[in-house]
């Protein structure tokens, strides 16, 4: 039982010293915690800083490489065009070229029928002739 009394005012004894203490933070204190904030941050945010300036060089060689193809693109563009052209003018030649020929072709065989035709009438007024003089 005497160690249970020994125990009480021990305790008795602290709360009484503990009573008059106060955690009220002073405005010293809260400019320490403060300047500690601030140098956490600012030691976190080095290696972000350094990641963006990364990034923003990246991105700029991203836009060189997007304007370069940009450029080469519309080479490739104006080369497809040209060449567009150019079969629409040979296919045009060779329709020329096959057509002309084709044409003419059919118009001597026709003419050829014709002088055939006219032959044959000669000849029928020439037997005509001969057997009724």
């Amino acid at each position: 039982m005497k160690t249970m009394k020994t125990i009480l005012v021990l305790w008795i004894l602290l709360c009484a010293i503990a009573l008059p203490t106060s955690a009220e933070l002073t405005d010293a204190d809260l400019n320490n915690i403060r300047l500690i904030v601030k140098e956490e941050i600012k030691e976190e945010i080095k290696p972000i800083k350094t990641e963006i300036t990364s990034i923003k060089a990246d991105i700029s060689t991203l836009k060189e490489n997007v304007a370069r193809l940009d450029g080469r693109l519309t080479g490739v563009e104006k080369q497809v065009a040209h060449a567009t052209n150019v079969t629409y003018g040979l296919s045009a030649l060779i329709v020329v070229a096959i057509g002309i020929p084709a044409w003419h072709g059919k118009r001597d065989r026709d003419q050829e029928r014709k002088i055939e035709y006219l032959r044959q009438e000669i000849e029928t007024l020439k037997q005509q002739k001969i057997v009724s003089p």
